[in-house]
């Protein structure tokens, strides 16, 4: 059993369900003694976490998601023990918001051509709009009487091979980077956004680098190129194979490794605090590297 987990996000996320409040309450009840609270291009909850986790006898540190393009992909990057609050942190929000605005309306109209579906975009941005729409979009189109039999929609079905969680599978098969309903957006580069992150005094590391890295080792050394200080080796994203594989190259290669869940609540419901797949016996070793080289960064 592990007892702590580096990436977790709350309602300050566009996905996330809990409040701070909410959130340290089940890290509580998963008798975790150190986390990363580590929203969605805002670090707006991390202060609140913070203070809760000093009430708590609970180790939080600050720590963010950031959106990023590289090599034509989107790619995820967490920033660990950063100050938060350097102007580029604090304007980022409200920048990848207006980066996105209008990306919903083409992705919806990428959907209807690709899956020859009639959705009203103008009316389900009415009825589901939120900060991220989609999610709700994906539950609606794959429950509507007209679209839920088709054959391509059956693995998102409850029951189906990737229906948990659905509308998070659905977008990495069919919307992000290379696939049949990709809307480009022009987030910030991997490498700007790294050397922002070492500016703000924190350190780098790839958010469940799973298909993207997977076997593609020079892929992975030219963003190691860039800056990136290590890798999430441990994801609930990741098969086994996959976990076992990124742990293997942080090891042959000293990169450092960090774990999270990736919790965000009832978006991804099978997703628990504290659980990544790790299963050795070197958790502890691996908390104290991540540890250290935050200290020395």
């Amino acid at each position: 059993m592990t007892t702590f987990d580096l990436h977790m996000h709350s309602l300050y996320s566009s996905d996330g369900q809990f409040t701070c409040q909410e959130l340290i309450e089940k890290v509580k009840e998963a008798k975790l003694s150190l986390i990363a609270l580590s929203d969605h291009n805002t670090a707006q909850g991390v202060d609140e976490m913070m203070q809760l986790g000093k009430q708590n006898a609970i180790r939080v540190i600050p720590a963010i998601e950031c959106d990023t393009l590289f090599d034509g992909l989107e790619v995820h990057v967490l920033g660990y023990g950063l100050n938060h609050h350097t102007p580029y942190f604090e304007k980022l929000p409200q920048q990848i918001a207006q980066l996105k605005q209008g990306t919903m309306t083409k992705r919806i109209a990428k959907l209807n051509e690709y899956f020859d579906m009639e959705l009203d975009a103008q009316a389900l941005l009415q009825r589901f709009g939120t900060m991220n729409p989609f999610p709700a979009i994906v539950d609606y189109f794959l429950k509507d009487p007209r679209y839920a039999n088709k054959p391509a929609f059956q693995p998102y079905q409850p029951g189906g091979e990737r229906c948990e969680p659905a509308c998070v599978n659905f977008y990495w098969d069919m919307c992000s980077a290379g696939n049949p309903c990709y809307v480009h957006v022009p987030y910030p580069s991997l490498q700007e956004t790294v050397e922002h992150i070492h500016e703000a005094g924190g350190i780098a590391i790839i958010a469940h680098p799973f298909r993207n890295f997977f076997h593609q080792e020079e892929r992975l050394e030219k963003a190691l190129s860039q800056g990136i200080d290590g890798i999430e080796a441990y994801s609930n994203y990741h098969t086994r194979e996959q976990n076992l594989y990124y742990e293997d190259y942080c090891q042959k290669h000293h990169v450092l490794m960090s774990c999270g869940s990736d919790f965000h609540g009832k978006m991804k419901p099978k997703i628990q605090l504290g659980e990544y797949g790790y299963e050795g016996n070197h958790a502890e070793i691996i908390l104290q590297q991540f540890l250290y080289a935050l200290a020395n960064n």
